[in-house]
C-alpha cells in the first residue's frame, strides 16, 4: 500500500511532511460521518483524524479512538522506516508536520495508559530522534517507559535530559533507585518525604480523587506542590497498576 505522505526538504537535514493529496480546512459543520468519509480518501488528513478521535473519546468510544491514532501514527512511521538518513529531523515550525508529530505523541500516551511500555517507548523513541528539540517534551514519558523496561543506561541518558527540579524527574528519580536496588533501604522513602513532601503525600495516599477542588486548584495560574503531585499521578498511575510494589513500599512503616 503507497504510503499517503512524503517528505519534503527544507533545509539541510530538515525535512517537512507533506501529504499526497491536499489537506484542505474541515468544513465548519463537519459531522462525524463526513470526517470518515474525508478519512477514507486522505488517511492522511491528521486534523480531521484528530477532530474524529477527540470525539470518540468524550463518547466513550475510546478503543476507536485510540485505533485512529495508532493509524495516524502509522502513517508518520512507516513512512521514516522508508529513510536510511539517520540524522533527518522534522520540521516542527510547518504545522502539518507539528500534527502529525503530535498525533505519534497522542499514540505513545494511549499506549502508556494501558501498559504497553514498550510500544509507547519506540513512539517517543521516533519523536526523540526526529524533533531533538523536543517540543512535545517526549522525554519526560520516555524516561518512565526505561524505567519500567529497565532500559538503565537510556535511562539515565534520556533522564539527563530533564529539568533537575522538576516534579516529574524526581519522581523517576525515586523510582529508578528503587527499582535498581536489590534491597531498597528506608534511605529511598526518607529522601522523598522531606524533600518533596507533596509527592510522598499523593504517592501513600489511600484515593486520588479529581474532585472540583483539584480541577480548579489545576488549572490555576498558580498550581499548588499538591495538585502538581495529583497531575503526576494520574499521568503516570499505569506505572503504578503495573509495579505496585513502589507504592507498597512508601506506604510500609
Amino acid at each position: 500500500m503507497k504510503i499517503p505522505l512524503r517528505l519534503e526538504p527544507v533545509i539541510d537535514t530538515v525535512y517537512k511532511l507533506v501529504p499526497a493529496r491536499a489537506a484542505h480546512r474541515l468544513p465548519e459543520n463537519a459531522d462525524d460521518n463526513r470526517l470518515r468519509e474525508i478519512l477514507a480518501t486522505h488517511p492522511a488528513h491528521f486534523a480531521a483524524r484528530e477532530l474524529l478521535a477527540d470525539r470518540l473519546t468524550a463518547g466513550g468510544r475510546i478503543g476507536e479512538a485510540c485505533q485512529l491514532r495508532l493509524d495516524g501514527c502509522m502513517l508518520v512511521s512507516d513512512l521514516l522506516d522508508e529513510t536510511d538518513d539517520d540524522l533527518l529531523t522534522l520540521d516542527w515550525e510547518d504545522p502539518y508536520t507539528a500534527q502529525a508529530l503530535s498525533m505519534v505523541y497522542d499514540s505513545a500516551a494511549d499506549h502508556f495508559m494501558i501498559g504497553d511500555f514498550e510500544m509507547a517507548a519506540a513512539m517517543l523513541e521516533l519523536l526523540a530522534d526526529r524533533d531533538p528539540e523536543d517540543h512535545l517534551n517526549a522525554s519526560e514519558l520516555l524516561a518512565f517507559c526505561y524505567a519500567a523496561l529497565e532500559e538503565w543506561e537510556l535511562f539515565d541518558e534520556t533522564a539527563a535530559l530533564l529539568p533537575a527540579d522538576a516534579l516529574a524527574t524526581r519522581l523517576a528519580a525515586y523510582w529508578a533507585e528503587f527499582r535498581r536496588t536489590a534491597e531498597p533501604t528506608v534511605a529511598i522513602r526518607e529522601t522523598m518525604r522531606r524533600d518533596d513532601p507533596a509527592l510522598y503525600k499523593e504517592w501513600t495516599a489511600a484515593e486520588h480523587e479529581i474532585s472540583p477542588e483539584y480541577l480548579a486548584d489545576i488549572e490555576s495560574r498558580r498550581p499548588t506542590a499538591a495538585a502538581e503531585a495529583r497531575r503526576l499521578w494520574l499521568r503516570t498511575e499505569p506505572l503504578w497498576r503495573a509495579f505496585p510494589e513502589f507504592t507498597a513500599y512508601l506506604k510500609a512503616e
